[in-house]
């Protein structure tokens, strides 16, 4: 284990080389910077409308910005950080990185000033660069091959990881479908658009990656890797996901309560099947923060399909509570794994607990909004401001460990200890 107890050098004291290698490495240290901004700028303009300086509020810009721009930027940086250790491949390339990196903007700038057709285009070319990375490796190349590392060749990722791909492709359906329906004007297109962007894509994602991530975070319980006799747990996992798309189409054509549902109980099925609705045995108070974000998403699913009236208000528990905690705390968990800070994951943190109870805080203020319509945008106001409170929270505590580079590994470390055992 690295001593974290020494100080490390900055990612701008390593030499231009190095620095290159290592953005490359760990790409979280790209994304996750980057995914904060978008947050912020996805959530103030709420404040900027509530305080007056300007006239009209972006509902969907907001949408837009928070689940295909801000969570996906996180997304990706876990994602190309993660992959690649795991199955012992080659680091994503700079086109890979350089692109996401442009795209993920686009998206949400795109929207703002009403081009829906290019950040819907940007959006999809996003997805399509994360599912090649992804599937690339996740496929069998063999030893030899250009983006294989040493001789074993690639590993196979855990059966939960089945869910991505299926996620992934809800975007690209999701995207085309916001296209080709504000073309022709059609208003059940768009709604299902956004049902596929706005949840599909991170309802798979969440699920997917969470039922791998949360056994090992928190009770260090690795998942075995698709093989010989786990076939069938990849199938209903990719089952599962194919369930959240059913319930999509379910909801866009005029069963609201049953599609709510039924990817509540898809939810609460995956928590149970995969372990991850156990409480974490291990230290810290970010590893429980992050298992009480996983139980969001059942309940803020459970509550839309029980108050079909307030579905809104309802799904910003599994959004706020949900994505947004998730982000934020995966995102801690691995800078820390990622920077000779291992510790610091098993912490008891006051700042993990502060933005934790002010994302808490800003999602109750959000759902409660409607119980006075006189007071509605105020309540949003107020739920914004909260919300951007703990991101500077979480900023000022984890951005500055991106900086560092990572500690060389003690002589009495494996290299592939680190990358088997900590997400």
């Amino acid at each position: 284990m690295r001593d974290s107890s020494k100080p490390g050098a900055t990612a701008g004291m390593v030499a231009p080389g190095r620095r290159g290698q290592l953005l490359r490495a760990e790409p979280f240290r790209l994304f996750f910077p980057l995914a904060f901004l978008l947050g912020i700028v996805g959530v103030a303009h709420w404040v900027l409308f509530t305080t007056g300086l300007i006239s009209h509020y972006l509902r969907r810009f907001h949408g837009v910005t928070q689940t295909q721009s801000f969570l996906l930027a996180f997304a990706a940086g876990f994602l190309c950080t993660a992959i690649p250790k795991r199955t012992r491949t080659a680091p994503a390339t700079w086109l890979e990185l350089g692109a996401l990196l442009v795209l993920l903007p686009v998206v949400s700038l795109a929207t703002l000033f009403e081009y829906d057709g290019i950040g819907q285009a940007a959006y999809a070319a996003a997805l399509l660069t994360l599912a090649q990375f992804a599937v690339r490796r996740f496929f069998d190349v063999g030893p030899g091959h250009p983006i294989a590392l040493g001789s074993a060749g690639p590993r196979r990722p855990p059966a939960s990881f089945a869910m991505v791909p299926v996620g992934l492709l809800a975007g690209l359906l999701g995207a085309a479908v916001s296209i080709v329906g504000r073309g022709a004007a059609s208003n059940w297109a768009l709604m299902l658009g956004e049902r596929l962007t706005f949840e599909g894509v991170f309802i798979c994602l969440a699920l997917g990656v969470g039922a791998f991530f949360l056994p090992l975070a928190g009770r260090g319980e690795a998942a075995p890797d698709v093989g010989p006799g786990r076939g069938w747990h990849t199938v209903a996992y990719a089952a599962a996901a194919g369930g959240v798309i059913v319930s999509l189409f379910a909801e866009a054509g005029g069963w609201p309560r049953a599609g709510a549902g039924l990817r509540g109980a898809i939810a609460l099925a995956v928590l149970v099947a995969s372990g991850t609705w156990r409480p974490p045995t291990r230290p810290g108070t970010n590893r429980r923060l992050l298992w009480m974000a996983m139980w969001a998403i059942p309940v803020g699913l459970f509550g839309a399909a029980s108050f079909p009236g307030v579905r809104v208000e309802a799904l910003h528990v599994m959004f706020v509570g949900g994505f947004g905690v998730l982000a934020f705390s995966v995102a801690t968990h691995v800078t820390f794994g990622h920077t000779g800070q291992e510790a610091r994951q098993g912490a008891r943190a006051w700042p993990v607990a502060a933005f934790g109870l002010l994302f808490a805080v800003a999602m109750m203020f959000r759902i409660s909004a409607v119980a006075d319509p006189n007071s509605y945008f105020r309540s949003l106001g107020i739920a914004a401001s909260v919300w951007l409170l703990g991101t500077i929270v979480w900023a000022a505590y984890v951005l500055p460990a991106i900086l560092r580079a990572p500690a060389p590994p003690t002589t009495t470390a494996s290299p592939s200890a680190h990358v088997s055992s900590s997400p």
